[in-house]
C-alpha cells in the first residue's frame, strides 16, 4: 500500500512540477469586470476571461482533468480518486458545479482526495478557472 501511496505521490509532484515549468504563461490582464460574456455558440470564441481561464486550465489542471475536463488527462490513471469529470452530475462534485463551488475547491482543495489546493494562482487567475471549468461542465 506505500507503494501505491508513494507512487501516487511521485506522479502528482512530477505532474506538478511538469505543469509549472512546462511552458511560458502570457496571461492577459482583463479589464472585462464581472459582466463577462459567454462564449458565443456561433463563433466558437471565448472572452478574454475565458480564454485566460482556459489558457491557465491547459497550463495548471489538464495534466489530471484533460484538455476537455473528462477527468482524462496524463496524470489521472495515477490517481485515486479519479480526477472530476466537469460533465459528471451537480450532485457528484464535492462543492458542486457553480462558480462559487469551483474556486472553493480551487482555492482549499479536496481534503483526503487527489485535489491539492491552488491558492497560490493568486483570486484573478483563479476566477478565471473556475469560469472555465463551470463553461466546460456547461457545454
Amino acid at each position: 500500500m506505500n507503494t501505491k501511496i508513494n507512487l501516487s505521490i511521485f506522479i502528482l509532484v512530477g505532474s506538478l512540477f511538469f505543469v509549472a515549468c512546462g511552458g511560458d504563461a502570457e496571461k492577459s490582464a482583463s479589464g472585462a469586470g464581472s459582466e463577462a460574456k459567454t462564449e458565443s455558440k456561433e463563433s466558437g470564441a471565448l472572452d478574454a476571461d475565458l480564454q485566460a481561464g482556459k489558457e491557465s486550465f491547459e497550463m495548471t489542471c489538464a495534466s489530471c482533468h484533460g484538455e476537455k475536463g473528462a477527468g482524462d488527462g496524463a496524470a489521472a490513471s495515477a490517481l485515486n480518486p479519479k480526477p472530476r469529470n466537469f460533465k459528471a452530475p451537480a450532485n457528484e462534485w464535492k462543492n458542486g458545479p457553480s462558480l462559487a463551488g469551483v474556486t472553493k475547491t480551487l482555492n482549499e482543495g479536496i481534503k483526503g482526495g487527489s485535489m491539492v489546493a491552488y491558492k497560490h494562482l493568486g483570486d484573478e487567475t483563479i476566477a478565471q478557472i473556475a469560469k472555465y471549468v463551470v463553461h466546460l461542465h456547461e457545454n
